[in-house]
């Protein structure tokens, strides 16, 4: 399996988490916003802050790598400036995809 990586900038709702997020390898579920002909496609991934702190709610564009752990998008998805939804068990918050990594 190749993962696809890229970076993000994330903001997290105030009031979606009560607690912090681990900075590093914390999961999510992702949702893109006018790429997926599929409204309900979510797509698995890790999310590490690229400062090493962790996420907490009300943080506002939070620079993070993200590594998608499944194939269930294509090649062509989360390209630089795609919005997408993050849910944590729910919505918890939203992002802009900055840069596609090379992996």
């Amino acid at each position: 399996m190749k993962f696809r990586k890229f970076k993000a900038l994330v903001s997290l709702d105030e009031r979606a988490l009560g607690t912090d997020l681990p900075a590093q390898d914390c999961p999510f579920t992702l949702r893109e916003k006018g790429g997926d002909p599929n409204p309900d496609a979510f797509h698995k991934v890790v999310v590490s802050t690229d400062d090493g702190e962790p996420l907490r709610p009300g943080d506002v564009d939070h620079i993070v790598t993200m590594t998608m752990l499944t194939e269930t998008a294509g090649p062509g998805a989360f390209p630089a400036g795609r919005r997408f939804d993050l849910w944590h068990g729910e919505k918890v918050g939203h992002g802009l995809v900055s840069r596609r990594m090379v992996t």
